[in-house]
This record gives C-alpha cells, sequence and structure tokens, in this order.
C-alpha cells in the first residue's frame, strides 16, 4: 500500500510539473528584457526598429526586428560608447564601446571592440530580424562592461572587420539608446 501511495504521488508531481510548462501557466512566462532599444531613423533614412536586450550568462542577448531597409543590402550594428543619438551621423555617440581598449575586429574572432556585432543582411521585405548574443558585456551591472545608457547604431553599409578603429566607419542609417524598457 505504502509503495502504491508513494508510486501515486510521484506521478502527480510528474504531471503537475509537465502542466506548469504548458502555454499560459505561470512557469512558462518569458524572461523579461533588462532593457529596450527603441531605433530611430537618423537624417530621413527611415530605418526604425524596436529592439529588447535581455541579461544571459556571459553577456547580452539582443532581440527585435529593424525595418526600412534596402532589401538583401548588408549592415554593420555595433554598441557605441555614448548614448547619446543627437548629431547628424551619430558623432554624439562616440566610438565602439571598447572597454578592453582593443583593435576592432570580427566579433569571432579573439580581438574586437565589446560593442562589435556580426554583419546582418535584411531579408526580401528590407527587415532584419536581429536574434544576437553579445558576450563579454552586461546590462545593468554597473561594471566597466556595462551597456546600458549606451547607444547601437545600425550602420548603411557591412563592417569589414579590418578597418581601424570602426570596420570602414559608414553612415548610420539608425540610432537608439540602451535604456530600462517601459512598463505596459
Amino acid at each position: 500500500m505504502q509503495r502504491f501511495i508513494v508510486v501515486t504521488a510521484c506521478l502527480a508531481a510528474v504531471l503537475l510539473a509537465g502542466c506548469a510548462s504548458l502555454p499560459g501557466s505561470h512557469a512558462s512566462k518569458a524572461p523579461k528584457p533588462e532593457a529596450s532599444i527603441n531605433l530611430e531613423a537618423v537624417e530621413g533614412s527611415g530605418v526604425a526598429g524596436t529592439l529588447a536586450v535581455y541579461s544571459i550568462p556571459g553577456g547580452i542577448h539582443v532581440q527585435g526586428t529593424i525595418t526600412g531597409l534596402a532589401p538583401g543590402s548588408s549592415h554593420g550594428i555595433h554598441i557605441f560608447t555614448r548614448g547619446d543619438c543627437t548629431a547628424p551621423n551619430h558623432g554624439s555617440a562616440g566610438g565602439h564601446f571598447n572597454p578592453r581598449g582593443v583593435a576592432h575586429g570580427d566579433p569571432v574572432g579573439l580581438i574586437h571592440h565589446a560593442g562589435d556585432m556580426a554583419n546582418q543582411t535584411a531579408d526580401a521585405q528590407g527587415a532584419i530580424a536581429l536574434d544576437v548574443t553579445v558576450p563579454d558585456v552586461s546590462v545593468g551591472s554597473h561594471y566597466n562592461e556595462d551597456v546600458f545608457g549606451r547607444s547601437l547604431i545600425v550602420q548603411a553599409g557591412p563592417d569589414d572587420y579590418s578597418t581601424q578603429p570602426d570596420g570602414g566607419g559608414s553612415a548610420a542609417l539608425a540610432c537608439g539608446v540602451i535604456l530600462k524598457p517601459t512598463k505596459k
């Protein structure tokens, strides 16, 4: 009899755990973003987007959509030092975020700015579904590698990963400051 009770209790626990992972249950709620980025067009480019920034072990994860790009076009996307998008062509944002003081490079290589990301290509509708992990930075940590309050810029062309200090420095199409998400 005791064995029947233990087995029944174990089965009930397994079933409850399985139900907790169903959509709409409390345990399946998606993580809330630590920050958000509202990309606004620079100098009438028409490029815009909304991105969410999530804290993950060893870095951040950035997700969202960027629209208004030429279909099939490639673009460099970088985190910049200052959270200031007021000057034309992003001059007020400073340089690429580089807390380690190293050379610019390919983000999959050992040497690159913390704010360097892989080039992204727009789809046939001129949109990028951004879904990137940026290692070795944080959001909201208040440490040197914290990206909170900095800016993210979408550039007109791809990054060549070698030109110093900015990978070719093409014009900015959109800029947004990394801020706490607005409450809904």
